[in-house]
């Protein structure tokens, strides 16, 4: 590829899009947006013309391709559009990077590895999580040798909002208006595969390990409908024999916080919760045992701190800026991208094996292939 920043079409006009156009203009010199694509004709203009150089703007993105004039596109529609947009990308021989989650079903996802490897096009997921700064030194943390912290034992996740809430309040709905986050067939699901898919898809960054099995239960109150779950819990089972929990609401009236992760491992422990009420989700603190066993009660408390700002200056505090970084740097060198829809497939099928845990009450295998 030229020296020239790679040329980014983006799909979709919607809020999180925002935060994808900033990481485009936070590295002039690697992309440049040119593209914007939306149904809505007036979300596509607002998009591109706050750019310098305003971008081309299309209502299909079937126009959007056929136009060309991009390298690269990143897709951020309703989750339902995920697969057939992704797929008539792919076709034409253009790397995506489609948001969370990467399709609504497990064949979806399987249909798109097929497809990105037969068109040899990366298929990037969007699990910004993966790209925060933390999550990169917590992953060397822990996959290192011990004692720092060693074999996972169990782990604990929380991802709680109060949606409508978001939907009035932040994109200014009126009260018991629809919108596709509330429908399972457009969104593919409820509370997990919308909001808990970051924190699921997290322990298998930091850990290296995949989910074998689950046991889920749920509740479907209003507003959500068509299969959409409003709360769920789950009990995972890893590949190494580890276990944790997952706790997902998407009507927590009133939260303390809304995410938050704890990992135990052999010798260490790593913590993330708010520090105060409102905060979203906290600084990670971590500690080990130094491979040195407990000799008094109050060891369990000792050692916690933040993890080192000074090795981490090498990434932004922003991960959707790192996300494109990684995306943008592995097509210039014609290398696989981080987080292909390979590496995205156990995250898939865990989710899916939830679902049909919530369907039948039953324990579910996590799908391998």
């Amino acid at each position: 590829m030229s020296d020239h920043p790679l040329r980014i079409a983006i799909v979709g006009a919607g809020g999180i899009s925002r935060r994808h156009r900033a990481a485009i203009l936070a590295q002039p010199e690697s992309a440049t947006l040119v593209s914007v694509c939306d149904a809505r004709p007036d979300a596509a203009q607002t998009l591109a013309s706050s750019l310098t150089d305003p971008a081309s703007t299309f209502g299909d993105h079937r126009v959007m391709i056929d136009a060309g004039g991009f390298d690269a596109a990143i897709i951020a529609v309703p989750h339902i559009l995920h697969f057939d947009v992704a797929k008539d990308f792919v076709e034409a021989g253009i790397p995506v990077l489609v948001e969370k989650p990467l399709t609504c079903t497990l064949d979806e996802t399987r249909a798109l590895r097929e497809l990105s490897a037969r068109n040899d096009t990366p298929v990037v997921a969007g699990q910004t999580q993966r790209f925060n700064r933390e999550g990169f030194w917590l992953r060397n943390w822990v996959q290192q040798e011990p004692p720092g912290f060693g074999s996972l034992r169990s782990f604990d996740i929380h991802s709680w909002q109060n949606l409508p809430a978001y939907l009035q309040g932040t994109l200014g709905l009126p009260p018991g208006a629809d919108h596709w986050l509330l429908d399972g067939q457009r969104a593919g699901g409820g509370a997990v595969i919308s909001i808990a898919v970051h924190q699921i898809d997290l322990v298998r960054f930091i850990t290296g390990r995949n989910y074998s099995e689950v046991m889920a239960t749920g509740r479907y109150d209003p507003p959500f409908y068509n299969g959409a779950e409003s709360s769920a819990v789950v009990l995972f089972r890893m590949d190494d024999g580890s276990s944790g929990a997952l706790h997902a609401n998407y009507l927590a009236v009133r939260t303390p916080y809304n995410e938050a992760m704890h990992l135990f491992g052999e010798h260490g422990t790593i913590v993330q919760h708010a520090e105060r009420i409102g905060q979203y989700h906290g600084p990670l603190f971590y500690s080990s045992d130094g491979g040195e066993p407990a000799t008094a009660w109050a060891d369990m408390y000792q050692g916690f701190t933040t993890l080192p700002e000074d090795e981490m200056t090498g990434l932004s505090p922003d991960p959707f800026t790192n996300q494109l970084a990684s995306f943008v740097q592995a097509i210039r060198a014609g290398t696989e991208p981080a987080n292909t829809v390979t590496e995205n497939f156990n995250t898939m099928a865990c989710i899916d094996a939830i679902y049909e845990s919530l369907r039948t009450g039953q324990p579910a295998t996590v799908a391998t292939a």
